[in-house]
């Protein structure tokens, strides 16, 4: 899990929220690299302009270490995922996954519907919450930090998909 691919959502929960008086995406960033796609970077950033989520966001990307891709075509994939109506982002971003050199990167995704999209297309994908899991098991992140982050973030998702990662970060 060297390079993740992350949505709307997932990102701005990453930029919203701190662990260790850093944002999440930091912590993220330090394990591997992080892709989004130009239309998530315009939906967070562009039309949540008025947020602080959407400067953290704009800071990483203007550092370079947020990289802003767009997809390549791919109208076989692109007709597949048109029939299911996804937003822009969400629909960039599964497309990104064909982007030479980010083919073995996971798809950050919350968005049930994209992430149902994303398993029928046949695209590497988790929940935010479980690259977290993930990361922990490969090394990558601390465990006492990762539930630190979980615990952060916990507001952004039901309680039942917080406490099974607790649960499982914590055994």
């Amino acid at each position: 899990m060297d390079k993740l691919i992350f949505d709307a959502g997932p990102l701005i929960t990453a930029c919203r929220f701190n662990a260790r008086n850093q944002p999440v995406i930091d912590h993220i960033l330090k394990c591997g690299q992080v892709a989004i796609a130009a239309s998530v970077r315009d939906e967070v950033i562009i039309a949540g302009a008025r947020y602080p989520d959407a400067r953290i966001a704009q800071q990483r990307i203007e550092q370079n270490r947020i990289v802003v891709l767009s997809p390549p075509e791919n109208p076989d994939l692109e007709t597949l995922i048109a029939v299911y109506d996804l937003g822009d982002g969400e629909r960039d971003t599964i497309l990104l996954a064909e982007q030479a050199n980010w083919q073995d990167a996971v798809l950050v995704i919350d968005d049930h519907l994209a992430y149902l999209v994303s398993d029928r297309v046949g695209k590497q994908k988790r929940f935010l919450l479980d690259v977290l899991i993930d990361l922990v098991k490969a090394r990558k992140m601390d465990k006492k930090l990762a539930i630190e982050i979980v615990k952060a973030i916990r507001g952004r998702y039901p309680p039942a998909f917080v406490e099974h990662t607790l649960l499982v970060l914590e055994s």
